[in-house]
């Protein structure tokens, strides 16, 4: 038996019709929703560490973070034709900022589950969201304004 397609099935295969995915405003906002998170959260795991003292993570787990981020940055840039000394310092920036990122990131998860939220203050929180949205998607832009007269 054949596969008959039904016009305004799910299965129908419409050219007229945009996936929710393609359009601009439904991309842009969630792109802005979750780069708002992400900052938010790297800012709490900041405060987490810094009243802490303490990192969230174990010292060898760091290590190993930033010795793996470290080696592949390096053989990033090596392939992209830095020299031997360029490539271990962009290995080392890689490795520093991959390791940071996550370390705030863990610090921020800790930080909410820890109910850290709630003595600050649920308005303070989805405010300093939606400030990290507008932030994100002014930096998204002006980057892409940057990127757009060169071909890569």
């Amino acid at each position: 038996m054949k596969n008959i397609k039904v016009p305004g099935t799910i299965n129908s295969i419409n050219p007229n019709t945009q996936s929710i995915f393609e359009n601009p405003f439904v991309k842009t906002l969630t792109i802005a929703v979750f780069m708002g998170i992400f900052l938010v959260d790297m800012g709490l795991g900041l405060f987490e560490v810094f009243s802490t003292k303490e990192s969230p993570l174990p010292s060898a787990v760091v290590l190993l973070i930033f010795a793996v981020m470290f080696i592949a940055g390096m053989v990033f840039y090596e392939k992209h034709g830095l020299d031997t000394l360029s490539s271990l310092v962009g290995g080392a920036l890689a490795g520093f900022g991959f390791s940071f990122v996550f370390v705030s990131l863990v610090g921020g998860v800790q930080f909410a589950l820890g109910g850290g939220i709630s003595a600050i203050g649920w308005d303070q929180v989805i405010s300093a969201v939606a400030a990290s949205m507008i932030a994100s998607v002014v930096m998204l832009k002006a980057l892409f304004y940057k990127l757009q007269n060169h071909l890569y």
